[in-house]
């Protein structure tokens, strides 16, 4: 029986050999993946399909968050990106940081996305004049550096540090300027389920005791008010912060900043308003015309200088203007300075 069985099949490969290996073939070009990725223009989120609000206020135009296109270096998107000047092709060691896992990556990005949009809540309504209140703050380990010298971990939530309760990122941040260059702090993190002990030793960043670690912080906002954001579970990081504040604001006021155009924008937001840089502006421009966007708004400083630079190289014919603040843009929306610089 077993014989047979085994005749049949060694028949069968035997006179079907040809086309089984061509599956083979296909096969390992879709799956193999190389230490490689392709970073490529991307295009526009409009803010609308993100928010859940009662509030049916309906722009004339629209407001979008720019996204930038990452593939893996399978072989296909490594040919196509070959003879396509517009997408290029990295090495893994510059799209992960230092020695960081992919994994660990997309943790970070996640629990960005959800500090992200969290702020954005915040910030809009602030600027709204709407009461909350936050609970259930943490702050978690997302990312350490090679330098640091430190036994804490990705996904430790910070409890204390020395003596200091650690509630939001500030608390750690200002107890950690009190600090020397060398000083040793002790850290209480809950890990999974358990309480640890963990130490780190500042290091010289710029002149500045740092520990070197990236800490994000999760909470929940208590309100009378209730605004809900809804992303894909492909979607992640905090470059559309700034953007979501924007259309929040405006559907909590209803007030259309957008004039009938169609704008998009880019960068951080943080709780006192500020916008932050963000990578990837080249694609990031790329897709904005690719979409035929009126007015790109982009964090002031090196962003802005690095997309004027490409707008002048492409000749692209779209308004880049460059914003520090949440009440800038707020301002500058308002006045609608639409002119071409």
């Amino acid at each position: 029986m077993i014989n047979k069985l085994y005749e049949n099949v060694k028949n069968y490969i035997i006179e079907n050999y040809k086309s089984l290996l061509f599956f083979l073939v296909l096969i390992l070009i879709f799956v193999v993946k190389f230490p490689l990725y392709i970073s490529a223009p991307g295009g526009t989120i409009d803010t609308k399909d993100r928010i859940n609000m009662s509030n049916e206020f309906k722009l004339k135009g629209s407001l979008n968050m720019a996204y930038v296109t990452q593939l893996d270096g399978k072989i296909p998107f490594l040919i196509y990106a070959f003879f396509n000047p517009s997408w290029d092709i990295e090495k893994e060691s510059k799209v992960v940081i230092g020695s960081e896992s992919i994994r660990d990556e997309q943790y970070r990005n996640k629990l960005l996305l959800k500090e992200a949009n969290n702020t954005a809540i915040l910030v809009a309504y602030d600027y709204s004049g709407i009461s909350y209140e936050t609970e259930n703050n943490k702050v978690y380990v997302t990312y350490i550096d090679d330098l640091s010298k430190t036994d804490l971990k990705v996904t430790d939530q910070v409890i204390k540090v020395d003596n200091v309760k650690v509630t939001e990122k500030k608390d750690l941040y200002d107890y950690i300027k009190t600090k020397k260059i060398g000083d040793k702090v002790n850290f209480i993190v809950l890990s999974g389920k358990k309480e640890k002990k963990r130490q780190a030793t500042l290091i010289d960043a710029s002149g500045e005791a740092k520990v070197g670690v990236l800490v994000t912080e999760t909470f929940d906002i208590k309100s009378d008010y209730h605004t809900e954001l809804t992303f894909k579970s492909s979607e992640s990081g905090s470059s559309g912060g700034f953007m979501m504040s924007l259309a929040l604001y405006g559907y909590l006021n209803k007030i259309d900043l957008t004039n009938g155009k169609k704008i998009i924008g880019t960068g951080t937001i943080n709780k006192d308003g500020t916008v932050g840089q963000i990578s990837g502006i080249k694609y990031k421009l790329m897709g904005a015309v690719k979409e035929k966007c009126d007015i790109f708004l982009v964090p002031q400083g090196k962003n802005y200088k690095e997309a004027r630079k490409i707008k002048k190289e492409k000749g692209y014919d779209i308004l880049i203007e460059p914003i520090e603040t949440f009440d800038e843009a707020i301002k500058y929306l308002n006045k609608n300075k639409v002119q071409k610089n």
